[in-house]
């Protein structure tokens, strides 16, 4: 699947809706950076170098690990453009059987490994190759939008299975574990991990009716670009409603 979309994954962030998530990511993601840039940085099933291209552009270090051959091409196409190969490694690794001794990395990102992997596999690798004192950031699906979006489809099967920890989305693209935000919190805690914060992100343009005609666009007034970032990132640290959002990305410490 992901080598097939390799090709035009990246044309999504070109669109309001992309560009969008991307900057409220890189909002959030640039107030845990370390200063220090001699870190070493893992971003795992980093696909296409969307986070790494701007992370080396910034100077750090970056070892960027992908499970799709294809993905990895087009990153390593991209960093060859912008004279970055010497700054980014690049391999091919599943995030569920990481390549690297234990406590590698500085800084370990993941924001789309999860992927059937309903037993929590790579989040136990991320952590395992975090250094301790270091800093973890990883996507997880929320499990109040995965039951909000299913009830109408099949309310039995999401009434019976709503308090389970965790529970399990299925969808055409794979299995998901999906975790509400108090299930994050007390599952990387009882992994070793001091969670720092636990944001809502993704799905919050859907939440505020904005026509999919200025979703799809791939031109848009400024100002209400600027506007839609600051209320999405609003929503996002509001902790009564970011349970809604569609994804969770949470920024801990090991100890």
């Amino acid at each position: 699947m992901w080598n097939n979309r390799a090709c035009r994954y990246d044309e999504y962030y070109k669109t309001f809706q992309g560009a969008i998530e991307h900057y409220v990511d890189w909002e959030i993601l640039k107030n845990f950076l370390p200063k220090n840039k001699k870190i070493k940085i893992l971003d795992a099933a980093g696909g296409t170098g969307r986070i790494s291209l701007p992370l080396a552009k910034m100077g750090y270090s970056v070892t960027l690990c992908d499970i799709s051959p294809k993905m990895l091409e087009v990153a390593e196409l991209k960093m060859q453009r912008e004279g970055l190969l010497d700054k980014v490694k690049i391999c091919k690794c599943d995030t569920r059987n990481l390549h690297f001794k234990d406590e590698t990395f500085d800084f370990v990102i993941s924001w789309d490994g999860n992927i059937d992997d309903t037993e929590g596999l790579a989040p136990k690798e991320l952590i395992r190759v975090t250094k301790k004192g270091g800093i973890i950031s990883i996507f997880l699906v929320n499990k109040w939008a995965a039951v909000i979006s299913s009830f109408n489809k099949n309310p039995d099967k999401i009434l019976s299975s709503i308090e389970s920890i965790p529970s399990c989305l299925e969808d055409p693209e794979g299995r998901y574990i999906v975790l509400s935000p108090e299930e994050v919190k007390n599952w990387f805690e009882e992994e070793g991990i001091k969670v720092i914060d636990i944001y809502g992100v993704c799905g919050w343009t859907d939440v505020l009716h904005i026509p999919k005609k200025i979703l799809d666009s791939h031109t848009w007034d400024e100002k209400f670009f600027k506007q839609t970032i600051k209320m999405v990132l609003k929503l996002s640290k509001e902790p009564s409603i970011k349970g809604l959002s569609r994804h969770l990305v949470l920024y801990g410490e090991k100890l």
